[in-house]
């Protein structure tokens, strides 16, 4: 296994006095007890289906939370008079907290550890979750968006490489579980959303109840202890130093193997995550108009269908090398798309279940299959930063794009906005699928 020590892995060692500079940084008890020869308070060395179930917890709890409101923004939109374009800058407003921070911070963990990122992600994810329950203007949604936003950016790189630092046997599972909790977060949030705002309190029950369940995480997070068993380091090297040199911003880099790997990924990823945000921004109304109906649940159902479509592929389906279905898998995205469009036009609400099933788990094939051979390529020790770097790139498809499409919205309506969107969103699958298909160059 890894070692999620504070110094984390691959840094130049020496002694400092016998003292690690990075006690200077951290609270103590994130420090490995065996190298800092210091009492802990976190003793529990949990087995590792135990720290993979935690990790994995970690981010699907936090994916929920992130997609919560997206039932309820009809009700904010009459409570508080925002406008179609005002929910899509709000979604925006997530990812715009979010990318900074992991530009910033995305390589901490490869110096800190894992859970050093990760347990303070999960409090101020329920921060942001009290934040947002108490909003009474935009603006103050807003803050609880950007609250969200930051925690999701603290944990991602740190949590999909704790999977991979946990299940460095197994990498084709690490990447499975990294990308099914992070798409079934957020196909779950809306649902749960859906059905926690059927109470007297639409908008308070369901962040309340969601922030303890964060705090509630908080406690095991805190209690096992930062270094994985089964590391194998000899009891005589020095400690490893983490200076405040290793945590200054870097710039983004590409990784220096399997860059073209990298590069399908994280376009794939951009693609992908530009229809997730504008499905999940608009795919309530879009249903709501469709088949004339103002329930949340169906809505809300409707904007998961394409999510948890993909969530289901990631996990039951395995990962292919093979360039022909991964081509496939995004011309199957584009083609939903289409069908999703085509309902609104024909008043065929079949169409709205079946593209929004097929678009999901095409995507789900051909981006886990990307995302695993872009992983597998990556350096383990620059593992958080690289991963980073991939997200970065991933979650800019959820930013722009739904404020463009907000934006046509409001000038044009909803189906020549959507319509518009769905153009460009298949042009660039085709794109990708064309460059997936082709054979590298050194073959």
């Amino acid at each position: 296994m890894a070692d999620l020590s504070p110094a984390g892995s691959g840094l130049r060692t020496a002694q400092l006095d016998g003292r690690r500079l990075s006690e200077a940084l951290l609270p103590l008890e994130l420090a490995p007890r065996a190298q800092l020869r210091l009492a802990a308070i976190s003793r529990w060395n949990a087995l590792r289906g135990v720290r993979v179930g935690l990790v994995g917890l970690a981010l699907l709890f936090m994916l929920i939370g992130a997609n919560l409101a997206t039932p309820i923004y009809s009700l904010l939109q009459q409570q508080l008079h925002l406008t179609a374009l005002d929910t899509t800058i709000l979604f925006a407003i997530y990812v715009f907290a979010l990318v900074p921070v992991l530009a910033v911070v995305g390589h901490w963990s490869d110096h800190l550890g894992r859970r050093a990122l990760i347990l303070p992600a999960v409090a101020l994810a329920a921060v942001g979750d009290v934040v947002f329950a108490t909003s009474g203007s935009f603006w103050q949604l807003a803050a609880g968006r950007a609250v969200q936003g930051i925690a999701v950016g603290l944990s991602t790189g740190a949590a999909g490489a704790a999977l991979g630092d946990l299940l460095p046997d197994r990498p084709t599972l690490a990447a499975k579980l990294t990308l099914a909790c992070s798409a079934g977060g957020v196909a779950l949030g809306p649902m749960i959303g859906a059905l926690l705002a059927g109470g007297p309190d639409p908008l308070l029950t369901p962040f309340l109840l969601h922030a303890i369940a964060l705090l509630a995480l908080c406690v095991p997070l805190a209690l096992v202890h930062p270094r994985m068993p089964g590391r194998n380091r000899p009891p005589a090297s020095p400690p490893r130093i983490t200076t405040p040199a290793h945590l200054r911003p870097q710039r983004l880099r590409l990784p220096r193997t399997g860059r073209r790997e990298f590069l399908q990924a994280a376009m794939a990823g951009f693609i992908s995550y530009a229809v997730f945000g504008v499905y999940l921004s608009l795919a309530p109304a879009f249903a709501a108009k469709l088949l004339h109906t103002d329930s949340k649940l169906i809505g809300a159902v409707v904007a998961a269908l394409l999510l948890g479509s993909s969530a289901v592929a990631q996990l039951l389906v395995p990962p292919t090398a093979d360039r022909l279905v991964i081509a496939l898998g995004m011309t199957g995205l584009a083609t939903g798309l289409g069908l999703v469009v085509t309902a609104q036009y024909t008043g065929t609400p079949a169409l709205l279940f079946i593209g929004s099933v097929l678009g999901g788990a095409c995507q789900g094939i051909a981006f886990r299959s990307l995302f695993t051979t872009a992983v597998a390529a990556m350096n383990p020790e620059r593992r958080g930063s690289e991963l980073s770097s991939l997200w970065v790139i991933v979650y800019l498809g959820s930013s722009l794009p739904i404020v463009a499409v907000g934006a046509l919205v409001q000038a044009y309506g909803l189906l020549p906005a959507v319509s518009g969107f769905t153009v460009l969103a298949a042009t660039l699958c085709a794109a990708l699928a064309l460059a997936v298909a082709r054979k590298p160059k050194s073959a």
